[in-house]
């Protein structure tokens, strides 16, 4: 069967339809050209009318920055600030200060010590316990020192030994409290 389509008619009919198709088309592209343009004008406008409300934001805030620069309420509050800040800065070198005493301490084994209390407060240690000797204690405390503890003063008060029964077991033991004003300068190293 051939593809050859020999009756007039169908032909006419084919152009006609082409020509419409053609028309259409050509319509529809001047028409989406047309609506291209109209909305990229429209849009321009509003991106001109966008940026003008912007830039008048921009301004205010610009005026509302500098008043409140110059405003003595923001300078207030800005030293307060500052003030706290440097607080925070002593306060976490203190913290730091404090882990760093802290290990220290747990470096050297307290032999014939036994550590029931330890306060850190403003750069001094006060640590509450007991010995079995005072001996015991200062040889703790020459350990510590050979190990790097700098202590700008200690004060220890040894009490008279006392009898005490733990688990059956009676012991004498003398109860201390120990105050050192230390300052720790690096985190601790071991050679």
């Amino acid at each position: 069967m051939s593809n050859f389509n020999l009756l007039p008619w169908r032909e006419r009919r084919r152009e006609r339809r082409m020509r419409h198709w053609r028309w259409a088309g050509s319509t529809a592209l001047v028409f989406t050209c047309v609506a291209t343009l109209a909305l990229e004008r429209e849009s321009s406008d509003w991106l001109e009318q966008h940026q003008v409300r912007l830039n008048e934001r921009r301004q205010q805030l610009q005026v509302l920055q500098n008043e409140l620069t110059e405003s003595g309420l923001w300078q207030t509050r800005l030293q307060q600030a500052g003030q706290v800040q440097a607080e925070w800065a002593a306060w976490q070198a203190q913290q730091s200060q404090a882990w760093q005493l802290v290990q220290h301490l747990l470096s050297v084994p307290p032999r014939g010590v036994q550590i029931e209390r330890m306060v850190w407060r403003d750069q001094q240690l006060a640590l509450n316990g007991w010995t079995l000797s005072e001996g015991h204690l200062q040889a703790w405390l020459s350990r510590l020192q050979a190990q790097g503890l700098t202590a700008r003063d200690t004060r220890q008060r040894v009490e008279a030994a006392q009898w005490s029964k733990d688990d059956g077991l009676a012991a004498k033991r003398h109860p201390f409290s120990l105050h050192i004003a230390t300052t720790v300068k690096s985190p601790l190293a071991t050679p």
